[in-house]
């Protein structure tokens, strides 16, 4: 008998592909990187977009991000190859990881990163203050909205949250979480329509 998310049962991180929640340390310097850019990489030419694609073809989150967001890519697009598909549809720009545990995003320029850097700083901040059952009730609603929305999930692997009196609710959670996807997707569906302009 099918059980977890979607079954009419209470969801687990573990039905949300997370085995083992908070089993992951978090060192003081780990904590403060958790919102702020852990990778960059100028993606200024064919032979630097399959250079990060060489060097980052091991991340786990890297296609599932960048792909996520494109609808134009092939959903097979390999990790080594993804780099290189996305400057080809958009052209050059930065390559970066945003956070600890964050996502692989691909910006136009320092403008358009630090916009996305900023609304996943707001997302990190007000899910630390959450307690676990509302960020897993958060990070199942963001699940259903979209299978790369897994930001939440991806936090939980650490003991990052710091419960506060005042906290947001789920839906502000995953509103958040929605919101910062859909800054990606929109800048990604620019920066193509301006690579596409004679």
């Amino acid at each position: 008998m099918p059980t977890g998310p979607g079954t009419g049962e209470a969801p687990t991180w573990q039905a949300l592909g997370l085995s083992r929640p908070r089993a992951l340390p978090l060192t003081d310097a780990a904590r403060a990187r958790l919102a702020h850019l852990t990778e960059l990489r100028d993606i200024d030419s064919p032979a630097a977009a399959d250079r990060a694609g060489a060097e980052y073809a091991g991340e786990r989150w890297l296609a599932p991000d960048l792909r996520g967001v494109r609808p134009w890519l092939p959903p097979d697009t390999p990790p080594r190859g993804v780099v290189r598909a996305v400057l080809d549809s958009e052209w050059t720009g930065f390559l970066a990881l945003l956070g600890e545990y964050g996502p692989w995003v691909y910006a136009a320029d320092v403008r358009a990163l630090q916009e996305l850097s900023g609304s996943y700083a707001a997302l990190v901040q007000a899910a630390q203050t959450a307690p676990e059952d509302v960020a897993l009730r958060a990070a199942h609603r963001s699940r259903q909205n979209a299978p790369h929305h897994t930001l939440l999930v991806r936090l939980e692997a650490t003991p990052y949250r710091r419960p506060a009196r005042s906290a947001p609710d789920a839906a502000h959670l995953t509103a958040l979480e929605g919101a910062f996807w859909a800054q990606v997707a929109g800048q990604a569906a620019r920066h193509r329509a301006a690579r596409s302009r004679p």
